[in-house]
């Protein structure tokens, strides 16, 4: 993980320091191992759900124009 922080330290000129390189390799590695359960569940051919509120009626637009 250092290595990929060193790498885009290099690539956007952050100038970090070594010091900021572990504490930021090491953020890392732990929101990897949070999200790792995430990453493992498989969601092919899963369509997503999206509701509908047919109570929220859609506002007109104002217009602008000849009164």
């Amino acid at each position: 993980m250092k290595d990929a922080v060193r790498r885009l330290n290099n690539e956007y000129q952050f100038n970090l320091t070594e010091k900021e390189i572990d504490l930021v390799a090491r953020q890392a590695e732990e929101a990897a191992l949070l999200f790792k359960p995430l990453f493992e569940v498989n969601v092919d051919g899963i369509t997503p759900l999206t509701k509908i509120d047919k109570r929220r009626r859609k506002i007109p637009a104002v217009r602008k124009g000849k009164k």
